[in-house]
Formats: C-alpha cells, sequence, structure tokens
C-alpha cells in the first residue's frame, strides 16, 4: 500500500507519488467531516447574525452549504475554516482553526508512514499547511473571492512559498483528499520530472504563479479517491483544475521536513510529528500545540511588520 524502495526511487525520479488509502473513511476522515460541520454551523450563524449572508442555509448538506456561504457572502469567511495564520497583518479577532481533529491529522500515523519511506524517520511538521474547501466555479461570480483557497490554483512549486533559508529544506507535501478529487471538481495537475529543473520565477499579483513560458513538459492530472494522498517533491510543478461540478473539491495540504531544518517560516510553530531517534521530542499534547499556535498570533498581531513569503516581484523580467 506504501511505497516500496522502487516506488521511492520513482517519487525522487518523477517528483511526486499517488499513496492509496491513506486515511481511513471511518477512523479518519469522519471526524474531520464531523468538526467542520460544526465549524460551519458556528461561521453561518455569526454570518446571518452580523448580516453578512442573508440565510442560513441550514437546510443544505454540507458540500452545498459550504458553497453558498462563501459565494453570498462575498467576503473572506473562508478563513475562518484555514489551519495556518495567512501571511497580512493579524488582529486579535482573526481566525485560525484549531481543532483536535487536525491536530490528529497531521500526526496521523499512515501519513508519517509514508512521509518516513521518503525522508526518513525524523520527521517535522512544517507550519506552511492550509485547508482547501473549493466550491463550484460557477457559484464564485465576484472578483473579491480570490483566494487559492478557495479558487483554482495557477501553477507553482510548493518551495516557491518558503523563504530562501529554505531552500535546502528537504520538505514535501502530503496534499490528502477529503472528498473525492476528480477531473470535474478540480482534482491537481502536476508536471512530472518538473521538479529537476529547479526553482522557477514566480510572478505575484493574486497568487504566486509561474508564468507559462516557464512551464515545460506536459502536464498530468492527478484524481484521488477520497482518504487517498498525493506526495509532491517541493520543486515539482502542479496547479489544480477548476471546479466545474455541482459541488466542493475538499483537501488538505500538510508539509513535513526533517527535524532541524529551515521550515520557511520561522514565525509560525512547527512541531516534531516523529523521532526514532528520540521519541521524547514528538508532541501529543493537543493543548500544547494550541497554546503554541495562540502564542505565535500573540506576537505577529504586536508586529507592525511581517517579511513577505517569497522572493520575487512582479517587475521581474520573467513576469513582463
Amino acid at each position: 500500500m506504501f511505497l516500496t524502495m522502487n516506488s521511492s526511487q520513482r517519487f525522487m525520479e518523477q517528483g511526486y507519488w499517488v499513496v492509496p488509502n491513506v486515511l481511513d473513511p471511518i477512523i479518519d476522515l469522519q471526524p474531520l467531516k464531523d468538526d467542520y460541520a460544526h465549524l460551519l454551523e458556528q461561521v453561518a450563524e455569526r454570518a446571518f447574525q452580523a448580516g453578512i449572508i442573508p440565510d442560513r442555509f441550514a437546510e443544505f448538506p454540507f458540500e452545498t452549504r459550504m458553497g453558498k456561504l462563501l459565494s453570498t457572502a462575498q467576503t473572506n469567511l473562508f478563513k475562518a475554516f484555514d489551519i495556518c495564520l495567512p501571511n497580512e497583518p493579524l488582529t486579535e479577532d482573526s481566525p485560525l482553526h484549531l481543532s483536535e481533529a487536525i491536530f490528529n491529522l497531521l500526526r496521523n500515523p499512515r501519513i508519517l508512514d509514508a512521509v518516513e519511506q521518503l525522508i526518513g524517520g525524523e520527521i517535522y511538521s512544517n507550519p506552511i499547511q492550509h485547508v482547501r474547501i473549493k466550491p463550484p466555479q460557477a457559484v464564485l461570480s465576484t472578483n473579491r473571492l480570490t483566494s487559492t483557497l478557495v479558487r483554482t490554483t495557477g501553477w507553482h512549486q510548493d518551495q516557491g512559498v518558503s523563504r530562501e533559508v529554505a531552500d535546502q529544506t528537504e520538505m514535501i507535501t502530503v496534499w490528502v483528499a477529503i472528498t473525492d478529487a476528480t477531473l470535474e471538481n478540480g482534482c491537481l495537475q502536476v508536471i512530472p520530472y518538473s521538479h529537476r529543473e529547479g526553482m522557477s520565477v514566480h510572478c505575484p499579483s493574486d497568487e504566486m504563479t509561474i508564468p507559462p513560458h516557464l512551464l515545460n513538459g506536459e502536464p498530468l492530472p492527478v484524481p484521488l479517491k477520497a482518504g487517498d494522498a498525493l506526495i509532491l517533491h517541493r520543486l515539482t510543478k502542479h496547479a489544480s483544475l477548476p471546479n466545474i461540478s455541482s459541488g466542493i473539491r475538499w483537501s488538505f495540504d500538510l508539509r513535513y521536513q526533517p527535524i532541524g531544518q529551515p521550515t520557511g517560516r520561522d514565525e509560525l510553530p512547527g512541531f516534531v510529528a516523529r523521532s526514532r531517534n528520540n521519541p521524547a521530542q514528538e508532541l501529543h499534547d493537543y493543548a500544547e500545540w494550541v497554546a503554541r499556535w495562540q502564542a505565535a498570533k500573540a506576537r505577529l498581531v504586536a508586529q507592525s511588520f511581517r517579511e513577505k513569503t517569497h522572493r520575487w516581484n512582479s517587475d521581474a523580467p520573467a513576469c513582463a
């Protein structure tokens, strides 16, 4: 089921690997679905009471209700669902979802088993992590909903969203499908072998994207079943297809690296997820994990300046 020596070698050659059935439908996926259904109820009620949405949409199932909430609000309600602090000025009211279900996902032993076969048994949970709940493209008719946590994601490399200090960090991304990720609802596509080309210029606009003339090779869509994972090399070029279905596409992208290497977001708290050499380093305490994020948020709220998370400007020659 998990990577073998041959498939690990293929990962290094091709820059990606699909690992099926990483998450169990009952043990792993259902707690996440319950957690987000409860969060959606809270967000919808607050938004309705504040007059941000005209209806709670309570009669709709989660998949439909989420799309209606995000599209009708025409504001940044999606931030309440994310599991990482954005790189922007923060206030005490800036949302961050820190549930026990998320902590358990980050420490999921089957995810860590797959990661271990690529980077070894000293595994650090990199804090550049996100949830992506993408409604149908048709309901996102407003330009105000520009975040790639909601919209289609353009071509990029995950190394491009961390600072240069982490360029040698052996970071990998574990992109986990919570719903089926299909050609219709916006699965990821990769360019195999593109990690061999090194870092590409990314041009900043609404997101960081690689200009088309720097894309070589044939894009390969990678549909997944719920519970499958797509593991990506930090330099593999990838993007998402648009969601042209009638439902949401829900995934998490989690990042891991060897212990002791820079994360590229040192202001955010990572943690030791697994250590074969020193298990006492591992973080098992959910309350401690929450406290670390709350402390980091308090420090960032008090700061008037945050270093940008990328190295490019829009006036780079490749972006002209």
